[in-house]
């Protein structure tokens, strides 16, 4: 399942925040810079892929397990529904506060300690299944609400900003897919504890230790970050910094968008409750194992296909939409009717030896698959709206706001509505979005297409080098 995430508004986290990759001397506008001959490991852009998608392993990964157990591990899901809303929620607010934090502290210690919430929100479920203790789970959700946020901006421009633009779309792939090798572990680790509980009900208490200590292996791994002026990148290109205009002028620019980003995140509410209502432990931890090794399958077919240098990149957008959108919308079919079957049915803890545990099972499954890909196919259709960095840093952050306030939304509807009435309003949020991300998509140019010009003594637009800096 996607996590989340991984949050903005005017001014938010992205303003003041986005980096840019220019030449080391912007007066060389007409020569490329010279490759460095040699780039130390711990400084390039390799590593500093690496150091994020451990960071995400350890938190949103852990976290992630977490949830595909559904109900956090829990007996009900209602608590967890409820906090997880409202660390959502705060997740929208808190944003705004990131561009400050980073221009004071700088990016390392940022992603530090915006990764610090999900150890401790670990222990709190942990401190509510063997204690019942229900204040951590409130307090740990507030404090998480306000890391999360600094997390999802701070990675996204640390993830269009520092690689190379030839890799930016691996260095995007390697973020996300540790997110599910992160629930890979996590999942792996429930199942082994909780193998021989048939029944309905919570998942052993020992389960949440070692996903404790991973989760707080995260912020000291964030501290191996490099800051972006000591990143080296193999085209002799800096990361630097620079100064950004309104976010609401990029947030007209991606109106179209907006449906998309809201349904992208609203599902996790639907699905971890799903897990939880009907499915027993050892069911749900099956669930949890299976999840991110399909989801890992459908993140590297979606990425593959979008990276590949066989077809045009319109052709690409345009092929990855149909083939997405005709799965996805099967999908949510199959989830309507297996929702209206357990609504009139009411079954409790299926396990996988019972022939009624499959419909779902195999559902969800096939969700995690498709849903890999089709946030992969999101986040490169944001890449594609501009060339320029800075740009896309702050539609990213962008995303991840948007999203992240339909993940709150989707918890409270959970937490009033029936299964039934939930799974239709995200029918409908589906169905919403598919013409609005059709008229972005047929816009999509290939690369050639969006080479900067500039304008000549004669008034002509001379083509320029793509990478190369423009005088404004």
């Amino acid at each position: 399942m996607s996590i989340p995430a991984d949050q903005i508004l005017e001014g938010a986290a992205v303003k003041a925040y986005a980096h840019d990759t220019v030449l080391d001397d912007e007066d060389s506008r007409s020569t490329s810079p010279v490759p460095p001959a040699h780039v130390p490991w711990f400084r390039s852009t390799r590593f500093q892929a690496a150091v994020l998608a451990g960071v995400f392993f350890c938190g949103p990964g852990m976290y992630g397990s977490l949830n595909a157990l559904g109900a956090g591990g829990l007996r009900t899901p209602t608590l967890v529904n409820i906090t997880s809303g409202m660390s959502y929620g705060m997740n929208f607010v808190f944003a705004f506060l990131t561009g400050v934090l980073v221009n004071i502290f700088g990016e390392r210690i940022v992603l530090s300690v915006g990764v610090v919430g999900f150890g401790l929100y670990a222990a709190a479920l942990y401190s509510n299944s063997r204690y019942g203790t229900i204040w951590a789970m409130y307090a740990t959700s507030a404090l998480q609400g306000f890391t999360t946020a600094i997390l999802w901006v701070v990675q996204a421009a640390i993830m269009l900003a520092y690689p190379e633009p030839e890799f930016r779309g691996r260095f995007i792939a390697i973020w996300y897919g540790s997110i599910s090798v992160g629930q890979l572990v996590g999942g792996t680790i429930s199942l082994a504890l909780n193998v021989t509980n048939d029944k309905a009900g919570k998942v052993s208490t020992v389960t949440y230790i070692p996903l404790i200590a991973l989760a707080c292996l995260g912020p000291f791994i964030a501290l191996l970050l490099s800051p972006p002026d000591k990143v080296v990148r193999r085209d002799g290109r800096a990361v630097k910094k620079s100064k950004q205009p309104s976010a609401w002028q990029e947030l007209k620019r991606m109106v179209l968008l907006l449906p998309l980003i809201i349904f992208s995140q609203w599902f996790l509410s639907y699905n971890s409750t799903f897990t939880a209502v009907y499915h027993s432990v050892r069911g749900r931890a099956l669930i949890a194992f299976l999840n991110p090794i399909v989801g890992v399958l459908g993140t590297l077919v979606a990425g593959w296909f979008l990276d590949t240098g066989r077809f045009r990149r319109s052709q690409k957008f345009r092929w990855a939409y149909y083939s997405l959108y005709i799965a996805f919308t099967a999908v949510w079919v199959w989830a309507t009717v297996v929702q209206w079957w357990y609504s009139k049915t009411n079954p409790k803890g299926l396990d996988w030896k019972q022939g009624e545990y499959y419909a779902s099972a195999l559902w969800i499954l096939a969700f995690s698959f498709v849903d890999h890909g089709f946030q992969v196919f999101m986040y490169a259709l944001v890449g594609t709206l501009t060339d320029d960095i800075d740009e896309l840093a702050r539609y990213t952050g962008m995303l991840k706001a948007v999203n992240t306030g339909g993940a709150a939304l989707g918890y409270a509807v959970q937490v009033k509505w029936s299964m039934m009435g939930a799974e239709c309003i995200l029918l409908v949020l589906w169905a919403i979005q598919i013409v609005p991300t059709w008229f972005v998509v047929r816009e999509v140019k290939d690369e050639h297409e969006h080479r900067w010009s500039q304008k000549t003594t004669t008034g002509e637009d001379t083509p320029v080098e793509k990478d190369a800096v423009v005088p404004k």
